[in-house]
């Protein structure tokens, strides 16, 4: 008797848990304005960075040339708003991102060379040794 209790017991378990695993049919409200459906969301805009140096700007654009693997590329990017204290010549780091199929920069600063002055250390005086003189015979 204890067997067949616990043979009912599992087999109960067992149709239990097959009835949690289906998948649920989703919920998803059926709209028949497709003007009004809510607009699709779209993964997180990602910023990129590269520095190069400014081959042309204006108000609203700026021109970069960089060098990937040899070779030199120019890329062009829109400005939210006008890069100040910058000029044709300037080694410059962007970060960008694309909306729309347009490079749009978001933030243009200048890169600051560090350089490395080393001092010159007066070479040291060498001093001959002293000569001794030879032990004397007496």
């Amino acid at each position: 008797m204890r067997r067949f209790t616990l043979i009912i017991v599992g087999l109960a378990f067992a149709f239990c848990a097959l009835a949690f695993a289906t998948d649920k049919p989703s919920v998803v409200p059926y709209n028949t304005h497709p003007a009004k459906a809510a607009p699709i969301k779209t993964r997180k805009e990602t910023r990129v960075s590269f520095t190069g140096i400014v081959k042309e700007i204006t108000d609203t654009t700026i021109m970069v040339e960089r060098t990937v693997k040899g070779s030199m590329e120019a890329m062009e990017f829109a400005l939210d708003k006008p890069a100040a204290n910058i000029k044709v010549g300037d080694k410059v780091k962007v970060s960008y991102v694309k909306k729309e199929g347009k490079n749009i920069a978001m933030k243009v600063a200048p890169v600051v060379v560090k350089r490395i002055i080393k001092k010159a250390i007066p070479p040291k005086e060498i001093k001959p040794a002293p000569i001794e003189a030879a032990p004397s015979k007496k």
